[in-house]
């Protein structure tokens, strides 16, 4: 009996600091910066891609790049909101083909992330009412001067994905030029299931035991469901993009997603691409504008139909993406 009851406290213990574990990874993640980058043969800073940019700050410290668009006609800024565990750098693996249509590109780091001294991260709660400051203070006051108002493009990934999905469900949807949701998801739940399952470790009941207690201590983030079938109400232009050989979100939780958001007859359509090759991490990322993947050449054609909707078209009028 006595044998048993240490059993039964010492697996106790064993779950409780596995449970810990996560969520301390989770709220405390190692920062994507130089060394980061230098250890996989990334580049540092777009001057290494022979960019022109600004070192920025907002929202308190946290740190962005701007930098100048390849199109200083655009009326399109776009916004860059990496994932978890890494930064503006990774962000810079994503400009492509947004670059050549853009006025200008911001490339932020999330509290907890990068350079930002903020932190520990919040997994999106509060990062939502940063992302908002920052696109609010860009279409309202950073261009005063130019010859077109802004209007934004947002680009996420995984995390990045979900945050900029709900902020942009909360921005006025005339000052979008569109949304881009790389790899999405509802829930904490879902990467954090994914990430103990690629490591061989239990994932049930450990992963929602885990995103209960992040709940409890960031806050509970609102639905990115909700947010993609509001934004595709109001018929902002919409891309979802997965991957079958994503380990982190699987193709079949976007699939859904899009599914639960996709019910009403909008004039926009909302395009969703499934990539047949790229791993979570490398998802959308193009070397160039010249990519030729079917990726890239999805993102073309979405770009193509927000830049055409105020040059050649009517405020509403559908146009099919063809990937």
């Amino acid at each position: 009996m006595g044998l048993a009851l240490l059993l039964l406290i010492g697996g106790c213990v064993a779950a409780l600091g596995l449970v810990w574990g996560i969520v301390r990874d989770a709220r405390c993640p190692a920062r994507a910066t130089a060394g980061w980058a230098l250890a996989r043969g990334l580049q540092v800073d777009p001057a290494a891609l022979g960019l022109e940019f600004s070192d920025e700050c907002f929202c308190d410290g946290l740190r962005a790049w701007k930098i100048r668009g390849g199109d200083p006609s655009s009326d399109v800024t776009t916004v860059l909101i990496h994932g978890w565990r890494r930064s503006r750098i990774d962000s810079l693996r994503r400009i492509h083909p947004w670059f050549a249509r853009s006025r200008e590109l911001w490339l932020i780091d999330l509290a907890g992330h990068g350079e930002s001294p903020r932190g520990p991260t919040t997994l999106g709660v509060r990062d939502v009412d940063d992302v908002m400051h920052l696109a609010r203070s860009l279409v309202e006051g950073a261009h005063a001067n130019a010859p077109r108002a802004t209007r934004l493009l947002i680009v996420g990934h995984s995390l990045g994905a979900s945050i900029g999905l709900r902020a942009s469900a909360r921005l006025e949807p005339q000052s979008l030029a569109g949304v881009v949701a790389i790899a999405p998801y509802e829930s904490l739940a879902e990467p954090l299931t994914n990430r103990l399952v690629a490591r061989a470790l239990p994932a049930i009941p450990f992963a929602r035991i885990a995103a209960g207690w992040l709940h409890a201590l960031c806050g509970v983030e609102a639905s990115p469901s909700k947010a993609l079938a509001q934004l595709h109400h109001a018929e902002v232009p919409l891309l979802v993009i997965a991957s079958t050989h994503d380990a982190v979100v699987s193709v079949e939780h976007v699939v859904q997603m899009v599914a639960q958001a996709d019910h009403t007859r909008a004039r926009h359509p909302l395009h969703l691409f499934v990539d047949q090759c790229a791993s979570h991490d490398d998802l959308a990322t193009a070397v160039d504008n010249e990519a030729t993947t079917p990726c890239a050449t999805a993102m073309r054609s979405f770009l193509a139909t927000i830049t055409d909707s105020t040059a050649k078209k009517q405020p509403g009028a559908a146009t099919k993406i063809e990937a």
